[in-house]
C-alpha cells in the first residue's frame, strides 16, 4: 500500500497492457464488423438475390449471437484469465472473417456470421476494458478513452474507406479476406507478446478468497438493481438508433441522391466523431465525479441522428455524422467506465458482458427495423421518428442514474490509500 499521489500506474507493464487493449479494440467487432457493414449490403443483396429485409436478417445474426455469447465469454474471462479467452478469440475471429469470402449460398453466409459472432464475444472490448481496469484506477477513464478512441474509433473510421476501395476494385469476397488476413499478420502476434494481467503470486485458495473480498457486486446482485437496467436500456436504445443508422448509411444516403463516396465518408465522420467522444469523455470522467457528464453526449447523438436522417446538403450531413459519432463514442467509453464505478470489479467481466450484449441486441433491432421499414414503405424516412424517440428515452435513462457507488475520486482521496498495481485483480479492484 502507498499513499495517494505516490502510486505509479504508468509502469512498463501497465503501458504494454494499455497498448494491447488499444490493438485489441482496433480489431474488434466494432471496427471489423459494424463499421463496414453498410458497404456489404448492396453486394450481398445482388449476389444472393435477397430483399433488404432478408439481408438485414442475415446481418443481425452477428450482433444478436454476439449478445448471446457475451455473458459466457465474460464469465470465462473472470474465471480463466484474459489471455486464455482473448487470444483464441482473435485467432478465430480472423479465420472466420476470411471464411465469409468463400460462401456460395445464404445459409453458408448465415453460418459464417454466426461463427464470427462467437469469436467477437471472445475478442470484444469487454476483455480489453477489464485489462485496462486491472492496471489503472486513478487514470482509468482517460486510459480507457484513449484505448477505445485510438483503437476502435480510428479503426472504425478508416476500415470503411479501405473496404470501399477493395470492394470497388476486387469485390466483396476479397474485402472479407483482407479484413481477416490483416489480423493474422500484425495485431495477433502483437497481442501475444504485449498482453499480460497483473502478476499473480497468491495460491489458488488465496485468489478465491481475495476475489470474494473485492469491493463490488456479483452479476446476480447487479441485475437486481435499478441502476443496471437504466444503463442497459440506455445502451440498447442508443446502439439501436446509432448503429442501425450507420449500418444502412450507404443505401440510406444513395437513395437520397448522395454518392457512395459521400455515404462512406459519412460513416467515417461518424467514427471520427466517436474518437472525439471517447477521448473527451475519458478525460472528463477522471475529473468530474458525476454521471451527468454523459448527458450532453447523448443529446449530441440525438441531434446528429436527426440531421443524418433529414439533411439534404453534404456539409450539414457530415456535421450531423460527427455529432452522432460524438455521442456513440462516449456511450462506448462510458459503458465500460460506469460498470466499474457502479458495480466495482468483483464481477466486472460478467456484468459488463451483459451490458455489452445490450448494445448488440440494440444493433440487431436497428438493423432489422431499417430493413423491414424500407421493404414495406419503400423509404427509410419513418425511421427518423423511431430512432429519435429511442435516443430521447436513452437520454432520460442516463438522467435518472444516481451517484457513483464505487471508486469515486472523492472516495479515493478520502481513504488516502491505493494498492500496488502489480498485485493482480485484488490490488486494482481495491482502488475501486
Amino acid at each position: 500500500m502507498r499513499p495517494v499521489g505516490e502510486e505509479k500506474e504508468f509502469t512498463r507493464a501497465g503501458i504494454c497492457a494499455a497498448i494491447a487493449a488499444w490493438i485489441g479494440m482496433a480489431i474488434g467487432p466494432n471496427s471489423m464488423v459494424s463499421a463496414p457493414m453498410s458497404l456489404f449490403i448492396k453486394p450481398l443483396t445482388t449476389e444472393f438475390h435477397l430483399s433488404r429485409t432478408a439481408i438485414s436478417a442475415l446481418l443481425l445474426i452477428s450482433p444478436w449471437a454476439n449478445a448471446l455469447f457475451s455473458p459466457s465469454a465474460g464469465r470465462w474471462m473472470d474465471r480463466w484469465g484474459l489471455r486464455r479467452v482473448l487470444l483464441p478469440g482473435a485467432l478465430l475471429f480472423a479465420l472466420a472473417s476470411m471464411a465469409r469470402g468463400l460462401v456460395t449460398s445464404p445459409w453458408q453466409l448465415a453460418l459464417g456470421f454466426f461463427v464470427v459472432s462467437l469469436a467477437s464475444a471472445m475478442n470484444s472490448s469487454v476483455g480489453y476494458a477489464k485489462l485496462v481496469s486491472l492496471w489503472f484506477s486513478r487514470h482509468r477513464g482517460i486510459v480507457l478513452g484513449c484505448a477505445i478512441a485510438l483503437g476502435a474509433g480510428l479503426a472504425s473510421a478508416s476500415v470503411p474507406q479501405i473496404v470501399r476501395i477493395v470492394i470497388a476494385h476486387h469485390g466483396w469476397r476479397v474485402a472479407y479476406a483482407v479484413l481477416g488476413g490483416f489480423i493474422l499478420i500484425l495485431p495477433l502476434p502483437a497481442l501475444f507478446f504485449l498482453m499480460r494481467e497483473p502478476i499473480r503470486t497468491e495460491t489458488a485458495e488465496q485468489l478465491r478468497q481475495a476475489e470474494a473480498e473485492l469491493p463490488g457486486l456479483t452479476r446476480a446482485e447487479a441485475i437486481r438493481t435499478r441502476t443496471f437496467w437504466l444503463i442497459f436500456f440506455a445502451i440498447l436504445l442508443a446502439s439501436m438508433a446509432l448503429i442501425g443508422t450507420t449500418a444502412h448509411a450507404v443505401p440510406l444516403l444513395t437513395e437520397r441522391g448522395f454518392s457512395s463516396l459521400i455515404g462512406t465518408t459519412v460513416v467515417s465522420c461518424f467514427f471520427f466523431g466517436g474518437v472525439a467522444g471517447q477521448l473527451t469523455s475519458g478525460f472528463i470522467a477522471d475529473r468530474v465525479d458525476s454521471q451527468r457528464v454523459v448527458l450532453p453526449y447523448f443529446a449530441s447523438a440525438l441531434v446528429g441522428a436527426m440531421i443524418v436522417h433529414r439533411a439534404t446538403s453534404t456539409p450539414v450531413l457530415l456535421g450531423g455524422a460527427l455529432f452522432m459519432g460524438l455521442g456513440q463514442g462516449a456511450e462506448i467509453a462510458f459503458a465500460a467506465y460506469l460498470t466499474s464505478r457502479y458495480f466495482g470489479l468483483r464481477a466486472y467481466g460478467s456484468i459488463y458482458s451483459v451490458l455489452y450484449a445490450a448494445s448488440n441486441i440494440g444493433i440487431g433491432i436497428g438493423l432489422m427495423t431499417m430493413g423491414l421499414v424500407h421493404d414495406h414503405v419503400g423509404t427509410y424516412r419513418p425511421m427518423a421518428y423511431v430512432f429519435g424517440a429511442a435516443l430521447l428515452v436513452a437520454t432520460l435513462c442516463i438522467a435518472l442514474l444516481g451517484p457513483y457507488a464505487y471508486a469515486s475520486r472523492k472516495a479515493v482521496e478520502k481513504t488516502r490509500i491505493v494498492p500496488e498495481p502489480t498485485l493482480d485483480g485484488d490490488g486494482a479492484a481495491k482502488a475501486d
